[in-house]
């Protein structure tokens, strides 16, 4: 009877304590590692990390050695899975995947799942490696998560994997036109006694998930500053409790632009880091600037149950650019020519029109600008002069973020965000005349 006692406690301790971790690809001092080895096997891997373990558990120890060997290839701009495993998967929440190149003191995400992750099984998850992601052999991959139910904890597993060979011409070019490698945001780190915390119950939406974002949350809601409560600002991440803040060798941090519209616990969380030309020698491609803008129905308004939320750029084609000038001592014309459109899904029922705003429309900041309430939800605002843009983010209008350098988007207000690049053609002299 007494046997029989221990036996019930023991396996209730263990079902207790048991988690989830990272399945495959197989992180580091995990059992299922075939390059693990006693005594450095963790198997509490399930359990959520602290602060002091920050990042990978501790586990970062056993790289450049045979433990930290990498256990699998991967190559830029192709699909992948990976899995996860445990007994306790707390509802599900939100997870991130991550790459560092410096031996684990920054992190560059490259998907975030916001909602049902993990499932209660564990689950599969899909991700693809940016077509302009940096080569390695000891690059960390890592699967962070913040649990929907249960006490405020933050899990991470760590592996180390290769990455070489790289994709398509076409597919590096469709890549960097999303967002590049080095703009992406630093991974969310919340629960380890630094600046941001999480709810219990809700899918927490990150305040920077990245341009690669799966959501399919029922009762999304936002991370929260520790200290005050108050929900974390847009384009924030949080660097963890340990973590470093220097650059890896040929990997970016990831910088992104915070906007000021205000995060809510009834949140879609777009990405909206629009298209950035790659960068040569010969010429400066423009960069997008803009912030996440985390949207919801005004209070009182009505609105449909949180649905999964799709977010794409397509690119179409150029019009013709309009002829130089014939004045003598120009050198140039600049002609802004549309080269993608943003279609954002609509986040409630009610109709969207497609108004133009005029020139004297709001107050304050550039001509054209909107000002306080805004009646459709996940509207953009594009100034008269193309220079600056707004979205309707919780029944207001944000600040008005400029365009960058060499870029306008159409007047107006609108569900899609049109945006054109500033084309200059250029003229010079022959012995007729001019030529362009």
């Amino acid at each position: 009877m007494q046997m029989r006692s221990f036996l019930v406690a023991a396996l209730a301790a263990g079902t207790a304590t048991a988690h989830m971790n990272m399945k495959d690809p197989a992180p580091l001092a995990y059992k299922g590692n075939p390059n693990a080895k006693e005594p450095n096997i963790d198997y509490s891997i399930t359990s959520p990390i602290t602060a002091a373990q920050y990042p990978c558990k501790g586990n970062l120890k056993l790289l450049g050695t045979p433990e930290g060997a990498p256990v699998k290839t991967y190559a830029p701009g192709q699909q992948y899975t990976m899995s996860v495993e445990g007994g306790a998967a707390h509802n599900g929440g939100s997870c991130q995947l991550s790459l560092s190149y410096d031996k684990g003191n920054t992190f560059t995400v490259i998907k975030s799942f916001i909602g049902n992750c993990p499932t209660s099984s564990g689950g599969t998850f899909n991700f693809g490696i940016p077509s302009d992601a940096p080569q390695g052999d000891e690059v960390v991959f890592a699967w962070t998560w913040v649990n929907h139910t249960g006490n405020r904890e933050f899990y991470m597993s760590c592996a180390v994997v290769s990455i070489k060979g790289g994709a398509s011409k076409r597919d590096a070019v469709t890549e960097k036109r999303a967002v590049a490698f080095a703009q992406r945001p630093k991974v969310f780190t919340a629960n380890l006694g630094g600046e941001f915390c999480t709810k219990e119950g809700v899918d927490t939406v990150f305040p920077d998930p990245g341009p690669d974002v799966e959501n399919t949350s029922t009762s999304p809601g936002p991370a929260i500053l520790c200290a005050s409560g108050a929900d974390a600002p847009a384009g924030s991440s949080g660097s963890g409790s340990g973590s470093g803040s220097g650059a890896g060798a040929g990997a970016g941090a990831g910088s992104s632009a915070a906007s000021s519209a205000p995060a809510t616990s009834a949140a879609q969380q777009p990405s909206s880091a629009i298209a950035q030309e790659p960068t040569s020698a010969a010429a400066a491609q423009p960069t997008i600037t803009g912030g996440v803008f985390v949207t919801e129905p005004p209070t009182g308004a009505s609105s449909s149950a949180a649905a999964p939320t799709t977010f794409s750029t397509a690119t179409v084609s150029a019009p013709s650019g309009g002829s130089g000038s014939d004045n003598s001592g120009a050198s140039s014309s600049a002609v802004a020519q549309p080269t993608s459109v943003v279609a954002v899904s609509p986040t409630s029922s009610a109709n969207v029109p497609t108004t133009t705003g005029g020139a004297g429309a709001g107050t304050g900041g550039a001509v054209g600008t909107q000002s306080g309430p805004c009646p459709n939800e996940g509207d953009w605002a594009c100034s008269a002069d193309g220079a600056s843009f707004q979205r309707c983010a919780s029944g207001q209008w944000s600040a008005a973020l400029p365009m960058a350098a060499g870029t306008k988007c159409t007047p107006g207000v609108s569900n899609d965000f049109a945006i054109g690049r500033v084309r200059r053609n250029r003229v010079r002299r022959s012995g007729n005349g001019l030529a362009y």
